[in-house]
């Protein structure tokens, strides 16, 4: 029998995992992930002419000669001698300039996409693909217009192919809705319209969407929850907690079998993080409906 849960706990740290980086295979998702692709069996195929990793960073963001600059001097300056670290390789002094450009506190979007881009970067080439891919996530939410298109594009696009193999439906309808932002990702989008067209689907399904899911080597999987009821069928092993990462709430729960689980509204958009034995695999079903 179904059992309806409201999702009200305590409020708990919430501390995010430094994952090691997987090889560029594509997964991650907003954190890291298992899972097949989306489409099935083929469904990665849909990125196969988009393999662009973090290799090394090719699109410069220096305020030289930037007449539209919002920036404060000080915090530009900071900006740019943090940049020509990381794209040196030296994460020792790089380690001290994030620190300080974040001390700064930045005043406005402009600034503050920038100082995302610079988590992005720092954190690819730390190979944390978890806080990687969040800080690029927070970037595609401000960054068009406000740092140039082509590193806009490259991060939004990495992102999106790792979200999609990774099931992360929420994420990455989210990412591709940012990335419509900016003109110069139209042609980048049509190398992937497959992908494309699945997530528009995905968009516009008025019916519950049922994914089949297999925990990672990390014992993991993590996805932005795409509708606020969901629950989760055909268990084959154990699932132990679930982990929200929301806008106005960070919280941990203990798994219930055989429940329907409802997101509060006051939470905002959240991030679910499933912590289970390896290979676990399972069924998360999103509700288009409350249940009643």
């Amino acid at each position: 029998m179904i059992r309806p849960v409201i999702l009200i706990v305590s409020i708990f740290s919430f501390s995010v995992l430094a994952l090691a980086q997987d090889g560029g295979s594509g997964e991650g998702g907003s954190g890291s992930g298992g899972g097949e692709s989306m489409g099935g069996a083929g469904g990665a195929s849909d990125f196969s002419s988009f393999d662009k990793e973090l290799e090394q960073l090719e699109a410069s963001q220096n305020f030289k000669g930037d007449k539209n600059s919002k920036a404060r001097p000080k915090f530009a300056g900071l900006f740019d001698k943090t940049q020509n670290a990381i794209l040196k390789d030296d994460l020792k002094k790089a380690d001290e300039l994030v620190l300080r450009l974040r001390e700064m506190k930045p005043v406005n979007d402009y600034e503050q996409s920038r100082l995302y881009l610079i988590d992005h970067w720092y954190y690819g080439k730390q190979g944390n693909k978890e806080l990687e891919n969040d800080a690029a996530s927070k970037l595609l939410s401000i960054g068009a217009g406000n740092i140039d298109s082509q590193a806009f594009v490259e991060a939004g696009m990495r992102l999106l192919k790792r979200q999609y193999n990774n099931h992360d439906i929420g994420g990455a309808i989210e990412t591709l809705t940012n990335l419509r932002k900016e003109p110069a990702a139209l042609v980048e989008l049509m190398s992937v319209v497959n992908a494309v067209k699945k997530l528009d689907d995905y968009a516009e399904q008025k019916t519950n969407i049922v994914q089949k899911i297999t925990i990672n080597e990390k014992g993991n999987w993590s996805a932005k929850l795409f509708k606020p009821h969901f629950l989760f069928s055909g268990v084959n092993g154990e699932i132990s907690t679930l982990e929200f990462n929301c806008a106005n709430k960070q919280s941990t729960l203990t798994y219930k079998p055989d429940s329907v689980m409802e997101l509060p509204e006051a939470w905002g958009s959240c991030t679910m993080k499933v912590h289970a034995k390896l290979n676990t695999t399972f069924n998360l079903i999103q509700l288009q409906q409350k249940p009643t």
